[in-house]
């Protein structure tokens, strides 16, 4: 642990009411970085003149009683300036014990250190020792002798000076006798900006709902076990907002530890050639703040680097955007490794990404009603606007709490007069938005080609009706054990992924924004002829199905084109067909031929309310697992056995 940082994580509890959901941050950065404690008489022309440069120079914001405001009560601008700073350097030097104001100072300084969170206390011992500073000896027994036997000095107060004394003397400290004193000021600077609190990630313009998860998230990596090592996973489908409630939780946390760092989309660092030492030396340059480091020619010696790092101190790790393990992998990121005290969060869309890393699982959740009406009104109007109410309630039904569809249907609205956003809002009904689509599909573009077909049954035909979301089914209408598809292991890894989700009741569930998702991969399949597409789900598009169509599903007979048997003798390889309507006359379907054949050898599923024929002698669905055909017009269903 950082010698020079306090030695608890946290010497004030916050009352939970200061997580404020609607705030920018509960954690506000100290306004200095530095507050200098030094006896001006003795080296406040020299020594400590040349370190104030070096930090002005290295964009340190410092203070300290040469540069309080004139005409203003000292000690209460003194004691603001000391509360308001982060680190306090202190440089004891062989006059310093007679400086009545570095005493009183100094005091005070123990007092923000110990009252305050993620104070840090910096001695500097110029030509002292140390054990002079805890002990009041060698320079500094006469100066006190002259404070025992000053009568206008409070007893009491030059014991506060003493203790302070002891402290601060106990703390690890840079100390220089003799030497070159350039050299040492650089030390001290880069000493200095290794324990600096780190640079506060900016969250979001409008961070609503993010205060109550970031702090569901601080409780879940239970900061009070000091000895313990963690590593949480955040997980969660893209758009649902994990990084940014991840960013809220570091900025408040990161000032705790020794440590921290912050790397951002592995995903996008991970594309292209040498990955394994580009990831690597990103993570290093982050830790040590230095991008001018050797060149690693295998990721080994990355590893061997963040391992020498990440073991020495107590480190926030947050691993943004993971989608296979090997990334982990490639950081040598292994609990064992770290300090005591250390946390690691990783963001990922897949649980198989942590692979067998012991881990404690974080699921970010969707925004609620009020948070995501809340959330748009801000993205959309300046104030409340009670003459869109209906309109903000539309859109909000339709974002299913996803604060990245918010995000980018607001923009896409405001670039029109709001005459137009109804008719904006039918279209995006039907058509996500780009970005919005580009974020979603992220997951899909990971699974492998069985996966992605899996999953855009689900999104296309499952998911639409309640009754075929039932697990135990799902299974036994896509299973194949000729092809060695077993449904029931494959939609797990769409659960890790969170791309659906399964409920104790044993129904498999998918967000609205996840199947329209789907709904609009399998719609760029062939813009512009639709029959050439795997799955139909529009009325006008039945008439034109081609062989490459698997599966149908109309939900109205309203308007409902013309349907022959003929344009089903096209569609040789259906696999599942759902005409639900309560609506079951029989004109929509004309039958020129009873004796047409229809050959649906790959038919698994098949629901046709009022099915027109009075036969099934001549369609052939040997593998037929669901058959629903109610007010039909069979008479029978075949003569004789099929097999």
């Amino acid at each position: 642990m950082n010698p020079f940082s306090s030695s608890t994580c946290s010497k004030r509890k916050r009352d939970s009411s200061s997580f404020d959901d609607e705030s920018e941050s509960s954690s506000k950065r100290p306004k200095h970085d530095v507050f200098i404690n030094y006896s001006f008489e003795d080296i406040g022309k020299t020594f400590i003149s040349h370190l104030r440069s070096a930090l002005i120079r290295n964009s340190f914001a410092i203070s300290d009683h040469t540069m309080l405001p004139v005409g203003q009560d000292m000690h209460s601008e003194l004691l603001k300036a000391i509360e308001e700073s982060e680190m306090y350097v202190v440089v004891f030097s062989p006059d310093y014990a007679s400086s009545v104001r570095c005493l009183n100072e100094l005091v005070d300084i123990m007092d923000s250190f110990n009252k305050f969170d993620e104070r840090k206390v910096v001695p500097v011992f110029y030509k002292v020792e140390p054990s002079d500073v805890r002990r009041q000896q060698g320079p500094f027994i006469e100066a006190f002798q002259a404070h025992h036997t000053n009568t206008n000095l409070d007893p009491h107060r030059v014991q506060k000076w003493r203790h302070a004394l002891k402290e601060v003397g106990q703390l690890s400290g840079l100390p220089l006798q003799n030497g070159d004193e350039a050299k040492f000021v650089l030390e001290i600077v880069k000493e200095l900006e290794k324990m600096q609190r780190p640079q506060e990630l900016h969250v979001t313009d409008h961070p609503v709902g993010i205060g109550s998860r970031a702090e569901e998230l601080i409780s879940i990596l239970r900061l009070d076990q000091k000895d313990l090592v963690l590593v949480v996973a955040v997980f969660g489908f893209s758009g649902i907002g994990k990084t940014t409630v991840v960013k809220e939780a570091y900025n408040r946390i990161a000032p705790s530890f020794d440590l921290s760092c912050f790397l951002a989309a592995i995903h996008d660092i991970c594309q292209g050639p040498n990955w394994k030492v580009k990831l690597p030396k990103a993570l290093i340059s982050r830790l040590t703040r230095e991008n001018n480091f050797s060149i690693m020619s295998n990721h080994n010696e990355g590893v061997t680097k963040i391992m020498r790092l990440v073991s020495r101190r107590k480190v926030l790790l947050v691993l943004d955007d993971v989608d296979n393990f090997q990334q982990l992998e490639s950081l040598g990121i292994c609990p064992k490794w770290f300090y005591e005290g250390s946390r690691i969060i990783v963001t990922t869309r897949d649980k198989r990404s942590l692979g067998n890393i012991r881990y404690v699982p974080y699921q970010t959740m969707l925004l609620n009603r009020r948070e995501s009406l809340n959330l748009f009104t801000r993205l959309m109007f300046v104030s409340d606007d009670t003459k869109n109410t209906k309109f903000i309630e539309e859109v909000v039904g339709r974002a299913g709490g996803i604060p990245l569809v918010l995000t980018v249907w607001s923009r896409h609205f405001k670039q029109h007069e709001r005459e137009q956003w109804p008719s904006i809002l039918e279209t995006l009904k039907g058509i996500p938005q780009g970005d919005v689509q580009k974020q979603l599909q992220l997951s899909y573009d990971s699974l492998t080609p069985r996966l992605k077909k899996l999953f855009l049954d689900i999104a296309c035909f499952f998911d639409f009706h309640s009754e075929t979301n039932d697990m135990d089914l799902l299974v036994k209408v896509l299973e194949d054990e000729d092809s060695r598809f077993f449904p029931n292991i494959e939609i797990q890894y769409l659960v890790d992924k969170s791309l659906v989700e399964i409920t104790p009741d044993n129904t498999l569930l998918m967000h609205h924004a996840i199947r329209e998702m789907g709904l609009e991969i399998v719609r760029q399949e062939n813009e512009d002829e639709p029959g050439q597409r795997t799955r139909l789900s529009d009325k006008r598009d039945v008439m034109r199905g081609t062989e490459s169509v698997e599966s149908i599903t109309l939900h109205t007979s309203e308007n409902l084109p013309e349907v022959t048997l003929e344009a089903f003798r096209k569609m040789s390889n259906l696999r599942l067909i759902m005409f639900d309507y309560d609506d079951y006359a029989d004109e929509h379907l004309k039958i020129n031929d009873e004796t047409t054949h229809l050959y649906f050898k790959r038919l698994k599923y098949m629901c046709w309310p009022g099915f027109p024929l009075k036969s099934l002698d001549n369609i052939e669905m040997c593998n037929v697992v669901v058959l629903k055909l109610i007010n039909s017009k069979l008479v029978r269903l075949w003569e004789g056995m099929k097999v």
